[in-house]
């Protein structure tokens, strides 16, 4: 299993899914001050999704707002729904500040879905795309790719051949 990285006050980046989870609410809440969207975030990353997807329903669709659209619809199984709108955040953000963190969404929308070989080039350009910035955020694009690698090596034909050959 892959470690946890520290995503920022108060919250983490999980190992096991990729997704955020706050550890210290009154830290995370703290750190996000000001930010106008705190409450959709932390609803989002305490597992209320549907919640968090009925307050943006009603908000400017800024690619911020889009993005925890798009979250929030992974994260109850709507994964299509997720993909597309990421597909499309990330055509917009090409070649901006911006395409790292799109792409890397998409990537964790793409393993959810069962897409892991997509997914792994998506986190292997957000680990180029973040080599020699900020440390913090290099770290969870290779924690995902360490996943989304992991998970591809599960799904391929030549790894359930090389698990047949084991077994026999």
């Amino acid at each position: 299993m892959t470690s946890d990285v520290a995503g920022g006050p108060g919250w983490i980046i999980r190992g096991a899914d990729l997704r955020p989870a706050i550890t210290d609410l009154a830290a995370f809440r703290d750190g996000m001050a000001g930010d106008p969207l705190v409450t959709v975030i932390e609803l989002l990353w305490t597992g209320q999704a549907q919640r968090a997807l009925d307050r943006l329903q009603g908000l400017p669709r800024s690619p911020r707002v889009r993005a925890l659209i798009a979250d929030c619809r992974r994260d109850l199984g709507d994964h299509a729904a997720a993909v597309r709108e990421y597909d499309q955040l990330v055509a917009e953000c090409g070649d901006t500040p911006r395409e790292a963190v799109m792409r890397q969404h998409r990537a964790k929308a793409l393993l959810a879905a069962g897409h892991a070989d997509r997914a792994v080039e998506d986190f292997r350009r957000v680990v180029e795309l973040r080599r020699g910035h900020d440390t913090a955020l290099l770290a969870s694009a290779e924690q995902g790719l360490a996943v989304a690698s992991a998970a591809a090596s599960r799904t391929s034909p030549t790894s359930a051949i090389a698990g047949d050959r084991g077994a026999r």
